[in-house]
């Protein structure tokens, strides 16, 4: 019944989703996985990273480097897509928090309820800090309503002027504090200038482009994952969102989705839509904690020759999962939470 629900309810939005490109909307698909993953090995969350050892913890990191491209790739694909608007509407941000603040509420507090600690500070600071502070939601949205006015800056400047300045960016938020100390960059790429540098690279992308093969930048990709997963044997900075290995992976994998060519799907394009609500449930910390090692039992296999099977069982099943949530919200709720923010027209423009 279920199934027969999501067939009905997601034609409604093929429509919507008809226009993107199937190439790009594969993307975002491989890079929730990928954030899926990076969760699964997270100390707090699926734990693999934390407690394997020896031949496990190699494999753990190994994946960590593979996966750990994907916050960056998100933002380059804002950037090439948006660096010719002139508004945007707040709207979609409100809409974006509201989603925050619902599953921050209804994850959290039935887990809190059943553990006793519902109504203790630490259950209380627990609910508000997950409700109100996703770091990527955050800073995502500040990004967005900041696009209007780097879109100007982008109209004004000429290729070689924005060469210079990715140049300068690169050295000094990127090698700098990768090789060097944290001074120039001290929040590891989890803030705004991080977003705001990438966002400017996927606009040289689609401004500026050359023409190489996917396969070449495919080698990249897979030449600098094997320079993270041996800087991070002796660095922790290594699985920085500012590390240049990492930025230049993240631009090599986006490079290649842009140069295949899989037709247009819409099946792939409506799946895509779930991206941000399946990020915003998974990174959920007590609800992905049930998940990953009450459901799926990870902690069973982080010293097991079957961590693979198991992290492979668990990512594609913690997706479905919050689809299936993602699903019901918007069958249920979604005509609610689109009439509290109808009434809201603002708009930035330049």
């Amino acid at each position: 019944m279920l199934i027969f629900c999501f067939f009905i309810y997601a034609r409604k939005g093929i429509m919507e989703a008809s226009k993107r490109q199937s190439n790009i909307e594969m993307l975002r698909i491989v890079l929730i996985l990928m954030v899926i993953i990076l969760h699964y090995l997270n100390g707090e969350m699926g734990g693999a990273l934390s407690h394997s050892k020896m031949t496990e913890l190699y494999v753990s990191h190994f994946m960590e480097s593979l996966c750990i491209v994907a916050v960056n790739t998100f933002i380059l694909i804002t950037g090439y897509f948006s660096y010719k608007k002139n508004s945007v509407n707040v709207n979609k941000t409100v809409k974006l928090f509201l989603i925050m603040f619902f599953y921050g509420l209804v994850l959290t507090m039935p887990i809190l309820f059943y553990k006793g600690t519902l109504m203790s500070l630490n259950g209380i600071w627990m609910i508000i800090t997950l409700s109100f502070s996703q770091w990527f939601v955050v800073i995502y949205s500040i990004l967005y309503l900041l696009i209007p006015y780097i879109n100007k800056l982008l109209g004004t400047i000429s290729k070689r002027q924005l060469q210079i300045l990715l140049m300068i960016n690169f050295i000094f938020f990127y090698c700098w504090p990768t090789f060097f100390t944290n001074v120039t960059l001290a929040d590891s790429g989890y803030g705004i200038i991080n977003f705001i540098n990438l966002y400017l690279v996927g606009a040289y992308i689609r401004l500026y482009n050359v023409n190489i093969s996917k396969w070449f930048y495919l080698l990249i990709y897979f030449i600098t994952t094997v320079l993270t997963f041996g800087f991070s044997i002796v660095a922790d900075r290594a699985y920085s969102y500012s590390s240049i290995f990492n930025l230049i992976s993240s631009i090599a994998l986006f490079e290649f989705f842009i140069h295949i060519n899989i037709g247009h799907h819409n099946w792939i394009n409506q799946l895509a839509t779930y991206t941000f609500a399946v990020y915003i449930i998974d990174v959920n910390v007590p609800f992905n904690k049930l998940l990953y090692r009450q459901v799926f039992h990870s902690n069973l296999y982080w010293n097991s020759n079957l961590l693979i099977v198991n992290l492979i069982i668990t990512t594609i099943g913690v997706y479905l999962i919050c689809i299936a949530i993602e699903f019901l919200r918007r069958i249920l709720l979604d005509r609610l939470f689109n009439m509290g923010i109808s009434k809201i027209k603002w708009e930035i423009s330049v």
